[in-house]
């Protein structure tokens, strides 16, 4: 284990840490100021983290939005330990694994803000805006030049660190084990596009947002491009669902048809 410049190692404040946790992912601050996060195995996978996509792929019919299988709890703790450790290998900005043990992991602190947190707060500046809209877009596109892959790709679990950076976590499924590596791209960028595109709207950008989506898209693999481009054909009798009254999940996927 790498030693921290205190009187204990990662792996003794591991331990310390777990004697105050009291959720199975939590955020502590060791003695020397550090910010970490410690994930807990628990008894089996929380259903809540699958509500959401669930939803979108029952109504949409698209296999890509589809949840990944995931047992939860020791398992999903490897997986993200696999996933953490061959994306920071090939130089993508994800938390470092500092300790472990078999029911719980401590990881770095990226950073405070998700990038949809930052779109919020540079709503009222579009230049600004847009520039983070094709910011997560360029990273999600170095992440797949690198022939890796993400996992729920939405804009909560990419982490803004500056004007040039984003970071990426939340990796307790591997959605490799389930489809092509093509399929995982594609993925990656509906759900990207799921995450904001209403937000998109919503903020008057939509025109120019999805400019930029359609321009990124271009530039894709041709495999990526046609399994993107028939997913989002699926869903394109859903564009005029624009009313309040349909609920903020149709209407995510209203502005996502709008993009395709």
């Amino acid at each position: 284990m790498s030693q921290t410049n205190y009187s204990t190692s990662y792996q003794q404040a591991l331990q310390q840490c777990l004697g105050k946790q009291s959720k199975l992912m939590q955020k502590h601050t060791l003695t020397s100021g550090e910010v970490v996060w410690v994930r807990q195995a628990g008894a089996r996978n929380s259903m809540w983290r699958y509500r959401l996509l669930k939803l979108a792929q029952q109504i949409t019919g698209i296999t890509m939005l589809q949840p990944v299988p995931n047992l939860g709890g020791v398992s999903s703790l490897r997986t993200e330990v696999q996933r953490l450790h061959a994306l920071s290998q090939t130089g993508i900005c994800v938390p470092k694994v500092l300790a472990q043990q078999t029911t719980a992991t401590m990881i770095s602190n990226i950073g405070e803000k998700n990038l949809e947190a930052e779109w919020w707060a540079c709503r009222k500046v579009k230049q600004t805006l847009l520039q983070r809209w094709l910011l997560g877009l360029n990273a999600i596109a170095q992440v797949h030049q690198h022939q890796q892959y993400l996992s729920e790709c939405f804009a909560r679990n990419m982490i803004f660190i500056n004007d040039k950076q984003i970071g990426f976590i939340d990796f307790e499924d591997d959605p490799l084990t389930a489809m092509t590596l093509p399929h995982c791209h594609a993925r990656d960028l509906l759900c990207y596009l799921h995450s904001g595109a209403q937000l998109m709207t919503k903020f008057g950008v939509a025109l120019e947002a999805r400019q930029l989506w359609h321009q990124f898209i271009a530039q894709q693999p041709e495999q990526t491009q046609t399994i993107i481009q028939t997913s989002l054909r699926k869903i394109r009798w859903m564009r005029h669902f624009t009313a309040q009254i349909y609920g903020k999940d149709t209407l995510k996927l209203a502005a996502m048809a709008n993009f395709g």
